[in-house]
């Protein structure tokens, strides 16, 4: 036989049993609600939305594990009930007997339409007439009593029946509970007997009724929704313990219901949450699904239909993606590797779109790179992706354009964006540098050498400059020495050296100029500058010139003023005695050739004497005065000896004095010969 099992404490009783044995918990009179396949249903009490006034018992139910099993009589001779059904002996009164009173059926059952019957015997102990009221003890207040009238003769004993009926409307909720009966004689409230009878109040109504509320649900463009369920359970005077669940013809439908084990109250009308979740039908289409509900114990289910109407929105029509290459247009100077952003933009989708990239070139020149490199293109926004080219660099001082095009594949379709690359090879530093020399133009005069400051100009440089320097002129006559010989010029800078040059003199008071070609080289290619040196011969006969009228005119004043000019000459060197050798001559009778000598030579000396100063002045000119002063120093002494020859009519003997007079001249007039500019 199968076992009921209480759902308060678990614990199992037989399948006939009404409560508990173990808390008197009332188990569904051959109902069976509170189990589910035998086992014990635990509900929750989910909120009440409506309720039936109902009335409880007014004693403890605990108390109830303490009621007397049914089929067993209890004898009342002053005694009170026991567990057992029995009464046990009270303690007479004093001078009167208490009355005996018999249970017949200490377990009755009281219904609306059946007021519960307990049969009583009773007898009167006492030696006089006397009467009974039956009263109860602490009864609930919806239990009727009614008894008769009870008056015995002395040791009389009568069988009397006792009703016990539903008072009023109000649903009495199901139960079982002791109920204390006192009979009190009315002679002698002192002599009473206590009985006690275990009264249920049998369960009763039908099972609860199902609504979901709503019973028609419209979902669009959505997997999910709600409603609620009401289980009324107003026309039932017993809790009723339900699982909840939730079916489709299908089997898709997922149901979620809080709680989903629910006890129903007597008299009351739950709602219970319920939320699914149904798969959407295609795009464009609407599905309908009839979704049933059921609450479930032994008895079987309890079933209510929801209607479930879904419907899509037509699928939207996706545009496209488009491919952009930031920048369009990539310059590289000096580099091989160039940084771009892939701009996949599907804004005007309404999915994701997995797109791989890939980068192409039709001179097959470029490598390409991307990260990432396969991505899902995000629908309503611009994704964007990196990528990287790297190229060949062209030779130094060229440049060199490669068109490409980045491709966004999606497996079906291929969507390009073209681009190019514009990539540029700095010239060598030599050939944006310049050299210069300082000055351009050098005149060095007579000097046989001379220096240039070289200037190496890499401002406009990338790279660092080394180079050696070299220079020629253009007859090939010129030496030219760097110091340094090589140079390090940093990119951004101004190098400098020292170029020292010495030349062989062109010919005397000849100016010659000599084109200079001075190349800087750093091995591969040179850079060359231009300058000038101009060197004038040395003029040799200027410096003869001058010893020569120095030496002439120091001889011409040596002799005009230390050597006697004839031999054993009378006259004194000392021109102040001119006038007294005029006097002498004059009062004794000089000879002529004395007398000649005397007068002439002194102002002839002093005469040589300044045209040797005015020799010395021509030197300053262009040799002419010098020429002339030693012509006339010549012709003057010669014109002096000729006279003195004339007058002793005899050549004269010559001294060294006109003679070194006649050399000094000579030698004057040559130096104011070369004194002259050449032709």
């Amino acid at each position: 036989m199968a076992e009921r099992i209480c759902g308060v404490c678990g614990t199992k009783n037989d399948a006939n049993a009404r409560f508990c044995k173990n808390c008197d918990n009332y188990l569904g009179w051959d109902v069976g609600s509170s189990t589910l396949d035998g086992e014990a249903l635990s509900g929750t009490v989910p909120p009440v939305v409506d309720e039936v006034p109902a009335e409880s018992a007014a004693t403890d139910p605990a108390a109830t594990s303490n009621a007397a099993t049914s089929g067993e009589s209890a004898q009342v001779t002053g005694t009170s009930t026991t567990a057992t059904g029995t009464v046990e002996p009270q303690p007479e009164n004093e001078g009167h007997g208490s009355p005996t009173v018999t249970v017949a059926d200490s377990e009755v059952v009281v219904t609306r339409d059946a007021p519960a019957q307990v049969e009583f015997s009773i007898e009167n102990t006492t030696d006089i007439v006397d009467g009974y009221v039956i009263e109860a003890v602490d009864p609930p207040a919806w239990l009727e009593l009614v008894h008769p009238d009870v008056h015995l003769m002395p040791g009389e004993a009568r069988a009397y029946s006792l009703s016990l009926g539903l008072r009023g409307e109000a649903m009495v909720v199901a139960q079982r509970f002791p109920l204390t009966l006192v009979a009190r004689s009315l002679e002698d409230a002192q002599r009473s007997a206590d009985l006690r009878v275990v009264v249920t109040v049998p369960p009763y109504g039908p099972r609860p009724t199902l609504e979901a509320q709503p019973a028609l649900i419209r979902l669009e463009d959505a997997d999910s929704g709600s409603f609620s369920v009401r289980l009324d359970n107003r026309a039932a005077n017993y809790p009723q313990t339900l699982g909840m669940s939730g079916s489709d013809a299908e089997g898709v439908v997922k149901f979620t219901f809080t709680p989903e084990v629910v006890e129903v109250p007597a008299g009351s009308m739950v709602e219970v949450a319920a939320t699914f979740r149904a798969p959407q039908p295609a795009p464009g289409q609407q599905l309908n699904r009839q979704l049933t509900v059921a609450a479930t114990n032994d008895e079987g289910p309890i079933t209510t239909i929801v209607t479930l109407v879904q419907s899509t929105e037509a699928a939207p029509v996706d545009a496209p993606i488009r491919v952009q290459v930031q920048p369009s247009s990539i310059r590289l100077v000096d580099a091989t590797e160039a940084d771009f952003e892939v701009h996949v933009d599907n804004r005007g989708g309404h999915s994701g779109v997995t797109v791989a990239l890939s980068g192409v070139d039709p001179e097959q020149r470029l490598s390409f790179a991307f990260v990432p490199a396969r991505f899902v293109a995000v629908p309503g926004h611009v994704t964007r992706a990196n990528g990287r080219l790297r190229a060949h660099q062209p030779p130094r001082g060229t440049s060199a354009t490669h068109p490409f095009t980045v491709i966004a594949s999606d497996g079906t379709t291929d969507v390009e964006a073209s681009a190019s690359l514009e990539i540029s090879a700095s010239a060598a530093a030599i050939a944006t540098a310049e050299l210069r020399a300082h000055p351009e133009k050098l005149n060095i005069g007579t000097r046989g050498d001379g220096q240039f400051s070289i200037e190496v100009d890499n401002r406009r440089g990338a790279e660092p400059l080394n180079v050696a320097f070299a220079g020629q002129s253009d007859d090939g006559l010129v030496r030219a020495r760097f110091t340094p010989p090589n140079l390090a010029v940093a990119p951004g800078a101004v190098g400098h050296t020292r170029m020292s040059v010495s030349s062989p003199h062109p010919p005397p008071r000849e100016v010659g100029v000599r084109r200079l070609e001075i190349l800087a080289s750093d091995g591969t290619q040179s850079l060359t500058a231009n300058a000038e040196l101009t060197q004038t011969g040395p003029d040799r006969r200027r410096p003869a010139s001058r010893w020569l009228v120095v030496l002439g005119a120091l001889l011409v004043l040596v002799g005009a003023l230390v050597i006697p000019w004839f031999q054993d000459s009378p006259v004194n060197l000392d021109v102040g005695i001119v006038p007294q050798v005029l006097i002498d001559v004059l009062n004794q009778g000089v000879p002529p050739f004395t007398a000649a000598i005397a007068v002439a030579e002194a102002p002839l000396r002093i005469l040589l004497v300044v045209l040797a100063v005015a020799m010395l002045f021509g030197m300053a000119g262009k040799g002419g005065l010098t020429r002339k002063c030693a012509i006339l120093a010549v012709l003057l002494s010669v014109a002096y000896v000729v006279s003195i020859a004339v007058v002793i009519s005899s050549f004269p003997p010559l001294s060294f004095g006109i003679p070194i007079i006649w050399l000094g001249a000579v030698l004057a007039y040559i130096g104011g010969v070369l004194a002259r500019p050449a032709e």
